[in-house]
């Protein structure tokens, strides 16, 4: 880093510093004022309300740090102004842009600081002030019951995955009474094995006869059930049609009598993907013995779980028994009337990728949707949007906008501190008497019309009369660029 950007830094810091620690002071002092009865309601105790307004400081930083920064840029380029600093460095051969390029690394800066306090530090700000205050009101808060949200029904279209929770833990991540439906896996394959069987004229019975579901490719630990029987359809056809697959032929004497038999039979049905083989078959009364078989589960295959309790606990689902065992449910297809029944004490579900923070943007954003008020601010982060928006891919026009408006000037507000930069140079860096009066009220009417354009693209992206990108982010591109347009006019 140059001297000279050091020396600029160090000019401007000081009273960006002094700029915003005043603000920060008055805004505080004020909104207790307002707040102070509902404060009073709550039984809030003094270090509550310094957490409560901990809690805010990224909300209000989005609105004091744009202005601070341009009062700090304003005085700090008038002072470098009255004294021809400006001027001496551009007579070096600095040219405006160079000199201003500390300025606009802070604002950037700036910027990215509040993207990262409103997306990542601070993303659930609105729920933890509303736990907060539930804290005040009910200090007891027996079992942390009021971190429990009630009846939570959704579905993932991308995970073909629906959900029925009875109760929701907003902080732990715990499920209560809960059920969960998916389609088993593109790769999930059904395998029957026995060790003998007999023809029967209508079905074929089976003995020690084991049905096995395999939920995906990988299932190391497949569902498993006694077989009893197999239809002429499961099998493949009567006992004319099995004896007719390809096999070894030989024969075998049982007592005086010579009977034919087949081994080692084996039959592909290319066309629904199934592979069987026979040990031994008497084509005569249909005995067989050492029958295997396997192919695809079909259309529509899925599972449920049924469960007291679930837990997310290193990554994965985890259904538990609290009251009556977990059940598990495999239904073949979808038309299958006799599905797998399993009761387990505890099972881990990997398949299901829908963790606490989807079921948390989906509490979060459907319980506003239907509330105009609600949106009337940015309150939502861009990341409960985008899985929403995942969650929902059919949602209304008037719906889609409003979120789709959110999410873009959630992305849009924090760039207001570079802008602002862009704003504050061509009214402070001119020379002149004129300049410093004229500079201060000229960008202070630049910054009041920013914001009042600013809500006003809201509240229309919000009623879907403007493109919500436009919206969002028109601001940004119309002040920056008469930035950029009146910096290149300044001599």
């Amino acid at each position: 880093m140059r001297l000279l950007d050091r020396y600029l830094l160090r000019e401007l810091l000081l009273p960006l510093g002094v700029c915003l620690s005043g603000f920060l002071i008055f805004w505080v002092a004020f909104d207790v004022l307002g707040e102070l009865e509902n404060l009073q309601k709550d039984h809030a105790p003094w270090l509550g309300v310094a957490h409560l307004y901990w809690i805010r400081m990224p909300e209000m930083l989005l609105t004091i740090l744009p202005v601070g920064e341009l009062l700090a840029l304003l005085y700090a380029l008038t002072q470098h102004s009255r004294h021809h600093e400006l001027t001496a460095m551009r007579a070096a051969g600095i040219g405006l842009w160079r000199i201003c390029l500390p300025y606009l690394v802070v604002g950037f800066g700036l910027s990215a600081g509040l993207y990262f306090l409103n997306e990542v530090a601070f993303p659930d700000a609105r729920e933890h002030e509303d736990r907060l205050r539930a804290d005040w009101r009910d200090p007891a808060g027996i079992g942390g019951a009021r971190n429990w949200v009630s009846n939570v029904q959704f579905q993932n279209p991308a995970s073909r995955t629906s959900w029925r929770i009875g109760a929701f833990n907003q902080v732990t991540g715990e499920l209560r009474q809960v059920r969960v439906q998916t389609f088993l896996a593109e790769d999930a394959w059904q395998e029957v094995t026995a060790s003998g069987g007999h023809w029967t004229s209508v079905v074929w019975q089976l003995t020690n006869g084991l049905e096995y579901i395999h939920r995906s490719a990988h299932d190391d630990a497949p569902a498993s059930r006694q077989k009893l029987s197999l239809s002429v359809a499961e099998l493949g056809g009567a006992l004319d049609v099995v004896s007719a697959w390809p096999g070894e032929s030989t024969v075998r004497q049982i007592g005086t009598n010579s009977i034919p038999w087949k081994v080692h039979l084996n039959f592909a049905d290319a066309a629904a993907d199934r592979k069987w083989s026979i040990g031994e078959l008497n084509p005569a009364n249909g005995d067989l013995a050492d029958l295997r078989g396997r192919g695809p589960v079909g259309a529509g295959a899925r599972r449920t779980l049924i469960a007291d309790a679930a837990l997310w606990t290193n990554g994965v689902w985890r259904f538990q028994t609290r009251t009556v065992k977990v059940h598990e449910f495999l239904f073949r297809s979808t038309v299958d009337d006799y599905p797998f029944n399993m009761e387990w004490d505890e099972l881990d579900a990997p398949e299901l990728v829908d963790t606490p923070e989807v079921i948390r943007s989906e509490v979060r954003v459907g319980s506003q949707m239907g509330k105009q008020v609600a949106l009337q601010k940015t309150q939502l982060s861009a990341r409960e949007i985008e899985i929403y928006r995942r969650l929902h891919p059919n949602l209304s026009r008037p719906d889609r906008a409003r979120l789709d408006t959110q999410l873009e000037v959630r992305l849009a507000a924090p760039w207001t501190c570079a802008v602002v930069v862009l704003i504050a140079i061509p009214f402070g860096a001119p020379s002149g008497r004129r300049n410093v009066f004229f500079g201060v009220a000229g960008s202070l009417a630049i910054a009041f019309s920013y914001f009042v354009l600013q809500r006003l693209g809201f509240a229309l992206g919000q009623s879907g009369q403007v493109a919500p990108w436009l919206a969002a982010w028109l601001p940004n591109l119309a002040f920056a660029l008469t930035g950029i347009l009146l910096i290149s006019r300044v001599r």
